[in-house]
């Protein structure tokens, strides 16, 4: 029977704050039947001892090794290895909230191409998860709020791996940009996952992406705010080397 989600977790360790995120899994969506899990692991000599403590603490997921060292290869892979209708990415350090029931009752009911919600970002409180085609070009949401029909991901994705925390963002645009995608997304004002905001995420800095921002910008709406873009960013790193 093909589950409705697939929450994938690409994770370097078996530890406790795994064990703390697959709980929160576990007792928000009681009913096994409408979800699987899927592990993504690391290669190498921490990946087998990994995946052999995996196996033994999560019998209920598929536990797959990752083909290359990243961790948009590893959700790619996630993806690949999946089943669900739907596709949710979490991390080890994420928590998830009793609100995402309602959401799986919505995505059930109405099947979107996507849905976006709510979550709540460490020290910061709620980020709301409600954007636009042009919000997006700039600002990117919190992939903890987003779930992907497979359909979706499948047309506009794998992530791209050269982009190393960014790629996420990419793929929405083009999702927002899709006419038919966008107008079959919902956005749902619940949080539905609560993120550390400690992650890798939120300490690397992707220069690939932000290289290459200004030319989509200019793709999807014009050379005048590509070039207001760079002057922004070109005053916020001289502000930050400043402070």
């Amino acid at each position: 029977m093909t589950p409705l989600l697939s929450i994938i977790v690409p994770t370097l360790s078996v530890d406790l704050e795994l064990r703390r995120c697959i709980d929160s899994v576990e007792l928000t969506i009681p009913d096994f039947t409408l979800w699987e899990l899927v592990l993504v692991l690391p290669k190498g000599t921490s990946g087998a001892t990994a995946f052999s403590e995996a196996t033994a603490l999560y019998p209920r997921a598929r536990i797959i090794v990752e083909s290359r060292p990243s961790v948009y290869a590893a959700m790619n892979d996630g993806a690949a290895a999946s089943t669900g209708r739907y596709l949710y990415f979490l991390g080890k350090d994420d928590i998830l909230l009793p609100s995402m029931c309602e959401v799986l009752k919505l995505v059930a009911s109405v099947s979107p191409s996507a849905l976006f919600a709510d979550v709540y970002w460490g020290t910061r409180g709620l980020r709301k998860g409600r954007t636009s085609r042009w919000q997006i070009l700039f600002v990117n949401a919190c992939h903890q709020g987003i779930i992907y029909s497979r359909e979706s991901f499948a047309v506009h994705g794998p992530y791209i791996r050269r982009f190393r925390m960014h790629a996420d963002q990419l793929l929405n645009i083009r999702l927002f940009w899709d006419e038919g995608i966008r107008q079959r997304m919902i956005y749902m004002p619940r949080p539905i996952a609560l993120y550390s905001g400690t992650g890798i995420s939120s300490r690397t800095f992707d220069a690939n992406f932000v290289r290459v921002q200004p030319a989509i910008i200019q793709r999807f709406i014009g050379p005048v705010p590509a070039c207001l873009w760079r002057v922004f960013k070109w005053f916020r790193l001289r502000w930050h080397r400043g402070n």
